[in-house]
């Protein structure tokens, strides 16, 4: 059975990320920093032979994907941008202040802390909450994301030769619900932050961390 691994790097920091706003498919630039450990990235993942690499069509994982091919010094792969390989949409809550988003929805279900209120919920439903609270009616919800993104995988699935290694640039809630639907488990957020890299294995159907293929 066909298998790929997936080289999963979270897109680098923003401005949206510096002041902790809702960033699914606004276009914020890359900060300097952000810049900086997107090459840094690159060089660290310069000794793997990238046969294919992709990106959503935002603007920050165009401008991370092209950093991370230039420093890996893959100038012969190709960045593909594909729209099915954004973020959530947010809808209405795109540009809100993230803490006091999510801080509302644990004090209105009864939660004691941010912590143990994120650490109940799965991405979906996170997401889902998002989409059921919307007043635009504008955010996906969490199965709409899912199905949009799977399709977005199945075309670099299908691009990628079998054990090929393909670069994904990913933000942040997408690599929350790769690896969850990975490994079951809620991700560390050192394992989300900016510029995070991820090795899962695919194929076509179930995703796996790389040591567990």
């Amino acid at each position: 059975m066909k298998s790929i691994n997936l080289h999963l790097v979270v897109a680098g920091a923003t401005y949206f990320n510096q002041l902790d706003r809702f960033q699914g498919w606004s276009g914020t630039p890359l900060t300097p920093a952000g810049q900086q450990a997107s090459l840094k990235v690159g060089h660290q993942l310069g000794q793997l032979p990238l046969t294919t690499a992709f990106a959503s069509d935002t603007s920050r994982s165009v401008q991370t994907g092209r950093a991370v091919l230039t420093a890996a010094t893959q100038e012969n792969v190709e960045l593909q941008a594909l729209s099915d390989l954004r973020a959530p949409f947010f809808g209405g809550f795109e540009g809100l202040e993230r803490a006091a988003v999510w801080s509302g929805f644990a004090t209105k279900l009864g939660y004691g802390s941010l912590a143990t209120f994120a650490a109940d919920q799965t991405p979906s439903e996170l997401q889902t909450l998002l989409h059921d609270h919307d007043s635009a009616g504008l955010a996906e919800s969490g199965a709409e994301f899912w199905q949009r993104y799977v399709r977005g995988l199945q075309t670099v699935f299908t691009a990628t030769p079998d054990h090929g290694h393909a670069l994904v640039i990913v933000d942040s809630s997408s690599m929350r619900a790769l690896l969850y639907r990975a490994t079951g488990e809620q991700p560390h957020q050192a394992d989300l932050a900016a510029s995070a890299v991820a090795t899962l294995t695919y194929d076509g159907d179930n995703l796996q961390p790389l040591s567990e293929a």
